[in-house]
Order: structure tokens, then sequence, then C-alpha cells
């Protein structure tokens, strides 16, 4: 039943919306996605379509029923409530592909040149390709560049491809240009008979050098948002408690406010606060 109504849904949805969902089919079928973009569709749809009809009976009763409000107001302000939380559940659906995109492209492009260095040391210890692949795929510690190996090492050995076309299928749909271009410039070394140790050794070196620019500027952004730490939640507030504390020996309001309350105020609740948040912004900044 479950599946019928998705069919149903996907169906209405690509027929009437599919023209407005053309980024969102591109995205889903280049991220990997582990979902067919037609069923996602069905999914939206249909989710939708549920939070219509659940919510827009649960608030009128709420309103018109239990608290006995006005029946036309009851009806504006479920179909207003209602609205709103379609819309979010919509939005939700069609940017979730898109955050994935994100880190699947963050994870990838961050493990890239650790991931190719040790393709160069599988390399040159004499392993074939294939095997080559086969080995950082089983390397979980490269994040997404071992799931982008693993599924050239599938299309290899599921799927029946050769290593040249795997590759280039893998090149198609991955997030990353650099990827793209490094998968495609192996496939150009492959045929034109070139030392694959070499191409991978110059890979290697090139990548090394752009992470540790990264490195490098990641370093010297972490000395500067250190500094900022201490003055902003160590010497700042102790400073403004400090004058605070003197001011109460002359008047024991600050523009109105009890410095007592203006005290607890910036130790309970500033601080935390700011705290907090820099924590929070330290988790998005990486190299």
């Amino acid at each position: 039943m479950y599946q019928d109504l998705i069919y149903l849904f996907q169906r209405i949805g690509i027929k009437y919306f599919g023209k407005y969902l053309k980024p969102l089919e591109k995205l889903i079928k280049k991220s990997n996605y582990p979902i067919i973009y037609e069923k996602y569709v069905g999914q939206l749809f249909f989710y939708c379509f549920l939070s219509l009809s659940v919510f827009s009976i649960y608030f009128l009763l709420l309103f018109s029923v239990f608290w006995g409000f006005d029946f036309l107001f009851s009806v504006l302000s479920s179909v207003i409530i209602t609205t709103t939380i379609t819309f979010l559940i919509a939005t939700i659906f069609y940017i979730y592909p898109f955050y994935k995109y994100k880190l699947q492209l963050d994870s990838l492009e961050r493990n890239m040149p650790l991931g190719i260095a040790y393709m160069n040391i599988t390399s040159k210890s004499g392993v074939p390709i294939t095997r080559m692949f086969k080995y950082v795929a089983e390397a979980k510690e490269f994040g997404e560049f071992s799931k982008e190996c693993e599924r050239i090492y599938k299309n290899i050995y599921q799927v029946g491809e050769d290593v040249i076309s795997s590759m280039r299928s893998i090149a198609l749909r991955t997030p990353s240009k650099s990827f793209k271009v490094f998968l495609l410039g192996f496939v150009s070394t492959i045929l034109s008979g070139g030392n694959i140790s070499l191409y991978l050794n110059e890979e290697t070196k090139k990548e090394l050098e752009i992470y540790e620019g990264k490195q490098r500027k990641y370093t010297s952004l972490m000395g500067f948002l250190a500094d900022i730490f201490i003055i902003a939640l160590l010497i700042a507030p102790l400073v403004i408690i400090i004058v605070l504390t003197t001011f109460s020996l002359i008047e024991p309001t600050f523009m109105s406010y009890e410095i007592l309350f203006l005290i607890k105020l910036i130790t309970y609740a500033v601080v935390p606060v700011v705290g907090i948040t820099f924590i929070l912004f330290l988790n998005l900044v990486k190299v």
C-alpha cells in the first residue's frame, strides 16, 4: 500500500513539477545518494500531502472544538499553520540532498591528498590497479575518497566493467572536480601506456603541496581565533565584572539595571552563549 502511494505521488510530482525539480534530479544522480530520484520525489509529495491532511484536521479541531475559537478564525489559522509546516517539510526534503552533496564534496577533497599518497605507496609495491582501488576502499579513514574508490572497485567486480570504464563513469558522477581531473588523468596515463607510478607520484606531490598550504592557513586561522577566544571569553568579561563591582561601591545600579543582575547575566548567560557559539563556529571551520 505504501509503495503504491509513493508511486502515485511520484507520477503526480514528476508530471506537474518535473521541470522545477531538474536541479534536484541532477544532484541526486551525481551525489551517489542511496535512493532513486523518482522514488525520492514520490516520498516528498506523499509526506507533504500527509502533512496537509493530518495537520489541517488536527489544528482545525484544536482551535474550534478544544479551544472554542470562531470557526472562520479556526479555519484560517489551521490553513496558515498547516501550509507553513508543509512548506518546511518540502524544503527539508528538497535541500537535504544538497546538504549531503556538500558533505561528500568536503570529505572527498579533504581526504584526497592522503588517499592519493596511499595509492602511490601501494602502486610502488607492484599491486595491480584493481587491487589498489580495493585496498583504498578498505581504508575507511579516507572518508568519501575511500567510498569513491569502493564504487570503482564494485563496478569492476560486480557490474563487470573494465578499469578504464569504471573510472570514467565515477569521474562523471563524482562531486569533486579535482577528483574528476585525477581520474581522467589516470585513464589517459593508462591508455597512452604511461608510467602509472610516475603519474601517482606527481599527483601526490601536487596534492600534498595544496594540503600543506591549507594546513598553514588553518593553523594561522586557529591562532587568530584563539586570540579572539582569550579576549572575548576571558579578559573582556573579567574586566567588565571588575569595573561593575568597583562601580557598585558608588552606585548600586548601572543604566537602570542592578549591577548584581548584570554580573549574573554576564556570568551565566553571555559567556556561555558566546562560548557555545564559538565552539559551533570551530566545528564549521575545516581544512
